[in-house]
């Protein structure tokens, strides 16, 4: 499952700089999309979401240096070719979906931090 989800995010194109990264792309956004579903807003919620459902993550995210901190999810949103994202999303959304629904991950739709 973890290579899948490599797989698919391998369309879109990691523009840091290769060699000063600590955490994966895919981590990133994987975190990113869970958290969206789970009704997070913001770099924040992405981490409050990631630190309290960590253990579920890593089974199917590699998470080699932990969780990332929000300025490095803002980081990556502020340089990433959103047009990229958003051609993955819509051609393998579904797939990542039933990934997230294999590990049951309880998105009821309440605000992290309440």
């Amino acid at each position: 499952m973890k290579s899948r989800i490599a797989d698919i995010f391998s369309t879109i194109c990691d523009p840091r700089v290769s060699g000063r990264c600590s955490h994966k792309l895919v981590d990133i956004l994987m975190i990113s999309l869970c958290t969206l579903l789970a009704d997070g807003e913001d770099f924040e919620d992405m981490v409050v979401f990631a630190k309290e459902k960590e253990d579920l993550l890593r089974s199917f995210l590699e998470l080699p240096n932990g969780i990332p901190s929000h300025d490095t999810f803002n980081r990556v949103f502020q340089i990433l070719d959103y047009q990229l994202l958003d051609a993955c999303l819509g051609q393998y959304g579904k797939e990542l979906l039933d990934i997230i629904a294999e590990k049951q991950i309880c998105l009821d739709g309440k605000k992290l931090r309440g």
